[in-house]
């Protein structure tokens, strides 16, 4: 089929596919479905199905061409794709469509989204500004006020008895008054703070490292990918029963901020995909059958119920290892700029 198309590369990005669909199929095509739409047209001094094909034939012949069309079309796209090795990262879309009427065959014209080539960058330029961890004495009195107004307890006043209840109902040991309370407090809001400090170094770091390795997506990925969590949330919404209209009037917003979310969120996502997988090819992170069995074994647990078949589908476990090696690299990603500290029990 080499004779049957062109490629053109217009940019890093995209591409031009000129692609020749041979007259005989097409006409083959469209004169099988002209036949089958027209066997039950029903017009007055023809029996059913007796209706002569070229008395119906002019008001529906565009219509069917098109159909015809859109019917033939995909095959050769994706044949041309197939042959030419082109991974996709949107949808094609048509640039030229072809002249139906004639004896020539048809040509038309696609465009074609991919991913660009990238290089890593230079990670030892990835630098993280540290915050100091302080927890001031207004931070734990906030937080008593708030257990006293959430949870009944006997004792009236914020005082020894009340810490000591507070502490029981929160499963803290060791507590025998207020400040041994105020002390567990005063950890726990530590521990938040680090944890939160902790996923903003490493959020800050994966952007460094997009922008040095300069990743950009192109836009017609960023467009799919945000179509597809506005499906994905016209599926949650009617599967919960949920009108769009209300769900928007209740959270005060409007479909464009909602589409400009989404939009934003796709192209962060398939940013830190993309440099991810990067990072993965460039320094060799593999997965190993232990640590893949480990994962599955994690799942498992997670997932009592599930049918065992599912977790020896063959592209489930392809899936399964690429999630993997993405979170392999972004675990020795974090340990080569920021240390193996900033590593926490999710990573």
């Amino acid at each position: 089929m080499s004779d049957m198309y062109k490629r053109e590369d217009v940019s890093d990005s995209k591409i031009e596919l000129t692609i020749t669909m041979p007259r005989d199929a097409f006409e083959k095509s469209y004169k099988a479905l002209l036949k089958d739409q027209t066997k039950d047209k029903d017009i007055k001094g023809f029996r059913k199905g007796k209706v002569p094909e070229d008395l119906i034939e002019p008001s529906m012949k565009p219509m069917l061409q098109f159909e015809t069309f859109e019917r033939l079309a995909p095959m050769y796209i994706n044949t041309t794709i197939q042959k030419e090795k082109i991974e996709l990262v949107a949808p094609p879309k048509y640039s030229k469509l072809p002249e139906f009427n004639g004896d020539e065959d048809l040509e038309f014209k696609v465009e074609v989204t991919t991913m660009p080539d990238f290089k890593l960058g230079n990670l030892k330029k990835v630098k993280v500004e540290k915050e100091d961890i302080e927890i001031e004495e207004k931070d734990v009195e906030k937080v008593l006020k708030e257990l006293k107004t959430q949870h009944e307890t006997d004792a009236k006043k914020i005082g020894d008895d009340w810490a000591k209840e507070m502490a029981k109902k929160l499963e803290l040991e060791d507590v025998k008054d207020l400040d041994g309370f105020k002390e567990k407090v005063e950890d726990l809001l530590k521990k938040q703070k680090e944890h939160m400090l902790l996923h903003r170094y490493q959020e800050d770091a994966l952007k460094q490292a997009i922008e040095l390795s300069k990743i950009e997506i192109p836009e017609g990925a960023i467009e799919f990918e945000a179509k597809e969590r506005e499906r994905s949330f016209e599926q949650d919404m009617q599967a919960r029963g949920v009108k769009i209209e209300e769900f928007l009037k209740q959270s005060n917003l409007d479909m464009e901020q909602m589409r400009e979310a989404w939009k934003k969120d796709a192209k962060d996502a398939l940013e830190a995909d993309v440099f991810l997988n990067l990072y993965a090819k460039e320094k060799d992170v593999k997965v190993s059958k232990e640590e893949l069995d480990e994962k599955i074994e994690m799942i498992k647990k997670t997932q009592p119920n599930a049918d065992e078949s599912v977790f020896s589908n063959e592209q489930w476990l392809d899936y399964i290892k690429r999630v993997e090696k993405k979170e392999k690299a972004f675990r020795e990603f974090i340990k080569e700029t920021l240390g193996e500290e900033l590593l926490d029990e999710h990573n």
